[in-house]
């Protein structure tokens, strides 16, 4: 008996006795605000109202958000009829979430966000900053040929402001 053959009687007599633990489907559809979606197994059973998230509660951790008519890995949840989607072959959107801190990875690019910070607020001004620098400088000499030092540099307050800002959001 082949390792196939073997696997195959195997899956047929467990379903003698209770549900498949796991399947992969195709996604049907997607429900955002409920973070739900539905599955189209290989059988082409639907298999409706898939979390997406482990615990369906307002909390958020780690969200995997599969593109429309991607395969998924769902297991069922404990020994009821939940299901969950553990793994995807291609994701809309990645979101990882502890308290107020924030990591939001989709097709545009990514969101680094803690409380009301996010670092593309913070570079946007830095770059603001740097093109608004002005130095105080002394000079010596005539109107054509002066010489001269740099003393101060006048929006030093900005850097130091951007300073405390990247290290409140970055470790």
């Amino acid at each position: 008996m082949t390792p196939e053959e073997f696997r195959k009687r195997f899956q047929d007599l467990a379903s003698q006795y209770g549900p498949a633990v796991s399947t992969i489907a195709k996604v049907k559809n997607i429900d955002q605000d409920q973070w739900l979606c539905s599955l189209e197994d290989e059988d082409g059973q639907e298999i409706p109202a898939v979390r997406l998230r482990p615990v369906q509660s307002s909390n958020k951790s780690v969200l995997l958000l599969p593109a429309i008519g991607s395969f998924v890995l769902a297991v069922r949840v404990e020994d009821d009829e939940d299901w969950l989607i553990i793994a995807c072959d291609k994701l809309e959107r990645v979101g990882i979430y502890v308290e107020k801190t924030l990591l939001e990875i989709d097709k545009e690019g990514f969101l680094l966000k803690k409380e009301n910070e996010s670092l593309k607020a913070i570079l946007s001004d830095l770059v603001g900053y740097i093109k608004a620098m002005s130095f105080t400088v002394s000079t010596t000499g005539s109107a054509t040929a002066q010489s001269g030092a740099t003393q101060i540099l006048n929006n030093a307050a900005d850097f130091e402001t951007i300073e405390t800002r990247i290290n409140s959001l970055l470790k």
